[in-house]
């Protein structure tokens, strides 16, 4: 009677241990999805520092070159320098339009 009594809570602990291992707190199916997430954080991470590096680079070009600087005024605010003349071209409007 008492190893059955034993025999009865060990089993019951083996349970309560296999619970926790497959679905409680610290499961492998948890530990899984943490693994997941961590490898789209780390590829997030590593899109945003090669980001970052273009930005510096972009930052020293306007630093040390002037021609950079042009550019840049050229392309985002539509600098034009004395003497040239800027031309826009607006797409032809369809009847619908």
């Amino acid at each position: 009677m008492t190893g059955r009594v034993v025999l009865v809570g060990l089993m019951i602990l083996l349970g309560l241990s296999q619970y926790q291992l497959w679905f409680g707190t610290g499961s492998i199916s948890e530990l899984q999805r943490l693994t997941d997430e961590l490898e789209k954080q780390e590829s997030e991470n590593q899109r945003l520092a090669s980001r970052n590096d273009e930005l510096v680079s972009e930052i020293n070009a306007l630093k040390t070159d002037p021609e950079a600087i042009e550019e840049l005024l050229r392309s985002r605010f539509g600098y034009v320098k004395e003497g040239e003349t800027f031309v826009r071209l607006v797409p032809k409007r369809g009847p619908s339009e």
